[in-house]
């Protein structure tokens, strides 16, 4: 044993709650080691003093004979009255012991716990997600009415993902009685997920037999209160001033109350015009905030460390971005023959929203990127299985205190380098990653589909290091900022992404093009057997004062065969054609574009020089 970890022991030596093993360590540490011998001495004082001053504690401690630093102390004690310098004394050791020794004293006897650090895992917005089960969408909603909020503001009742989230909370437990007893963890959220539950012991786990666990949620609302004055005398004080109502509770809910008058009479009682309800007491059994109950058989020491994890709704994160780009000078792009070509610098943030009901303190924080699959959602305990904090974190740009990524199963997990509060009705954003740099190929799309008129800007960039980034991109939304005609960044647009690997393109498709008129017609359509033949013709009309080329956009049928243009095609996806069309400043172009297909077979459709990465 080393002088720290003696140091943390000292304090629960003298108050009789190591187990003897334990005890029997730090004294022998003590025998050999000058200074943590006096520092036991100098605690030993200090609880005698304390205990005189108090009168409520047995002044049985034995003190061994001053040393001359003792001596001083005691010099220093005779010179003011006894009272005093049992508070300064006093003051001192808790002041010196605050950081390692939380609360030591429960007033009725019962173990004192005190969390000593929580980690939190917030999954992102699942693909797959179609909804919770019922059960956890009605204790959510239980949860909200307990803050002030009805069904119609239940994010969950809207079909909005409600958040999950991954929570290892660790207590110190001390004063833990040998045998079976109950320990209470308050400070949970009140929309957790009872079956995902998992306490463990940290220092003793061999010595600690878990009997049951009970998560209590019945909460002190007015509901609940109601509910258990059915059958019940209450009295009902009116908004207008009137006389108050006295009668016994029959049922009620949202709008009206049944009650039984003392002459039999049973009237209905609008709750609208109600002011108050008046009880003889309060009923027993409520709860102030939900409260995690345990029946535990311990074997082991009174003081010891506990940490219990658990999947909760009500925690979310997403991830922003802001897109700041620097048009290119066309002058500079009329030469390139690769087109149009901006640059950009790109920031995203993690913007975490936290509706659990409970407020983290120093949280350790981590955001997992991906599809997570929520059937079942025990697997997500799981995948953490106590070892997050085990990873060994590759370095990144942003420093020690900001995110690190590294990939995690089929996931990628930010995980925060410094701790972080996560209040309770709070949204946080935290910046995730950040490139310069950045090169855009800007082009122009028409999809008649989308608009039968107008061709979208699009800005497509490799999300490479070489490009200025080459880091794993979330899900998000991208916020478009260009700078205005006085040089001022404003606001353009919003686009959203799907999670992104490095080396991989993002395609952001803008606004329309204003300077860009599109149009498209069928102009052919024969049918012979099963094959159909179509031409469609699509007119492009190009107003800028320099060349651009729109991809144009073509929808085929899945059994297409056969293809032609007078423009370069190619098949993006099955039953998708692009056309790129070059067109000159202030001038139009008509591609003409036609296909074959057959209505029993057919398919198989290629790109005329293969499917090659046109990219």
């Amino acid at each position: 044993m080393n002088c720290d970890q003696a140091n943390e022991l000292l304090m629960d030596l003298i108050y009789g709650e190591l187990s003897d093993e334990e005890a029997r360590a730090v004294e022998r540490h003590a025998a050999d080691c000058p200074k943590c011998a006096e520092e036991l001495q100098e605690l030993r004082l200090g609880r005698l003093l304390i205990a005189t001053h108090r009168g409520a504690e047995p002044a049985d401690v034995a003190l061994q004979p001053p040393r001359p630093a003792r001596l001083r102390l005691r010099r220093f004690i005779a010179s003011v009255s006894a009272a005093a310098a049992a508070i300064v004394i006093g003051v001192t050791v808790w002041m010196f012991h605050e950081s390692t020794i939380p609360e030591v004293y429960g007033q009725d006897g019962s173990p004192v716990i005190t969390q000593t650090g929580v980690s939190l895992t917030i999954m992102s917005r699942p693909d797959n997600y179609r909804g919770a089960r019922r059960v956890e969408r009605d204790r959510f909603r239980r949860g909200l009415s307990q803050r002030g909020l009805g069904p119609g503001d239940t994010l969950m009742s809207r079909g909005v993902w409600p958040g999950m989230a991954l929570v290892r909370d660790q207590r110190l437990v001390r004063r833990l009685k040998k045998g079976v007893s109950e320990i209470s963890f308050t400070g949970v959220p009140f929309a957790i997920l009872p079956d995902t539950i998992r306490l463990r012991g940290i220092d003793h786990p061999e010595g600690l037999a878990i009997l049951e666990q009970n998560y209590q949620y019945d909460l002190a609302s007015a509901s609940a209160v109601l509910k258990r004055y059915v059958d019940k005398a209450i009295t009902i004080i009116p908004k207008d001033g009137g006389k108050p109502v006295a009668g016994v509770l029959m049922s009620f809910n949202a709008a009206t109350l049944v009650v039984r008058m003392a002459d039999g009479e049973v009237r209905n009682i609008e709750r609208a015009h109600v002011r108050s309800i008046a009880f003889a007491k309060l009923p027993t059994g409520l709860l102030t905030r939900p409260t995690l109950v345990w029946g535990l058989e311990n074997r082991a020491a009174a003081r010891q460390r506990f940490e219990v994890a658990y999947l909760t709704h009500g925690l979310n994160w997403r991830a922003d971005y802001v897109l700041k780009l620097k048009p290119a000078v066309i002058a500079e792009n009329e030469k390139a023959k690769s087109g149009i070509v901006d640059t950009a610098d790109l920031v995203g943030y993690a913007t975490i929203t936290n509706n659990s009901g409970v407020t983290y303190e120093n949280a350790q924080l981590k955001l997992m990127a991906g599809d997570v699959n929520l059937i079942p959602p025990e697997t997500l305990v799981e995948f953490d299985s106590y070892s997050f904090s085990g990873f060994k974190l590759d370095g990144e740009k942003l420093g020690k205190l900001g995110f690190k990524e590294k990939s995690f199963f089929e996931y990628h997990l930010y995980t925060l380098g410094r701790a972080t509060t996560i209040a309770d009705a709070e949204t946080k954003q935290i910046e995730l990653l950040s490139g310069g740099g950045i090169k855009l190929n800007r082009g122009y799309v028409y999809d008649r589909r989308a608009n039968a008129t107008a061709a979208r800007v699009v800005s497509e960039f490799k999300n490479s290091k070489e490009n200025g980034l080459g880091k794993p991109l979330p899900k998000g939304a991208v916020r478009l900022y260009a700078p205005d005609g006085e040089g001022v960044d404003s606001y353009v647009a919003r686009v959203d992404i799907d999670h992104t690997p490095v080396n991989e393109k993002v395609r952001l498709m803008w606004g329309h093009a204003f300077d860009i008129v599109c149009s498209s017609k069928q102009t052919k359509f024969s049918r012979r057997g099963p094959d159909r033949h179509e031409t469609w013709e699509y007119q492009i009309r190009n107003h800028k004062e320099y060349d651009v080329t729109v991809t144009i956009i073509a929808h085929v049928p899945r059994s297409t065969y056969k293809a032609d243009c007078n423009y370069p095609w190619r098949v993006r996806q099955v039953g998708m054609v692009e056309i790129d069309a070059p067109i000159k400043a202030n001038t139009a172009v008509t591609a003409t574009f036609s296909y074959s297909y057959n209505n029993v077979s057919g398919g198989g459709l290629t790109s005329p020089h293969g499917d090659k990465d046109n990219d």
